[in-house]
């Protein structure tokens, strides 16, 4: 197995326990939070990402499929950078999660006593933990190097922007007029952009 994609592995499960265990750790009431259909949609369509990510890892499939020839250079400075971008990207999502406290949720809710959050990472983008574990992912995705692992990236994405509408749609609700100059001020994923 490439070193690169073998480092990328470990800051990923070490990131996803720490993600969960943070979660448990800092559970508050729910105020308000998105129906159970909502919840179940969205996680069997992110079911279907990681299962599709799954299949771009490198195991021995045929090289004659496209999907899954590797088109970026495997070298070290390519793995280096994939690997610095990857770690780049978990640290920006863990500083916006942790920045966020007892405010964050799995799925779309409001929490008792919600507050909205413009500092910090908020300031430079809306949802950086999205925009943190997107630019992990495309860390990732240079790593593995095969047009598979886009895919997969783009699927992401979808279901990203898919929960920033529902996240949205309740922040505006609960906060009215401020939430909305903050989405007029402030990008959603991409600072100074989008």
């Amino acid at each position: 197995m490439d070193p690169f994609l073998l480092v990328a592995a470990v800051i990923w499960v070490v990131f996803w326990i720490y993600w969960i265990t943070i979660a448990v750790m800092t559970r508050s009431p729910m105020k308000r939070q998105q129906s159970r259909w909502d919840g179940v949609l969205f996680r069997l369509f992110l079911l279907i990402v990681v299962v599709f990510a799954f299949l771009s890892l490198p195991y021995s499939q045929p090289e004659s499929v496209f999907l899954i020839q590797r088109f970026i250079p495997d070298t070290t400075v390519i793995g280096l950078i994939g690997t610095i971008i990857t770690l780049l990207g978990i640290g920006f999502a863990i500083r916006a999660r942790l920045h966020l406290g007892k405010n964050w949720s799995s799925m779309p809710a409001i929490r008792v006593d919600h507050t909205l959050i413009r500092t910090g990472p908020y300031r430079y983008v809306r949802h950086p933990i999205y925009t943190g574990i997107l630019f992990g992912l495309a860390g990732t995705a240079i790593v593995i190097g095969e047009p598979l692992a886009l895919v997969g990236l783009f699927l992401i994405l979808l279901a990203f922007l898919w929960k920033i509408r529902m996240e949205e749609n309740y922040l505006l609700e609960e906060f009215g007029d401020a939430y909305a100059s903050y989405k007029r001020e402030v990008p959603a994923l991409i600072p100074f952009l989008l």
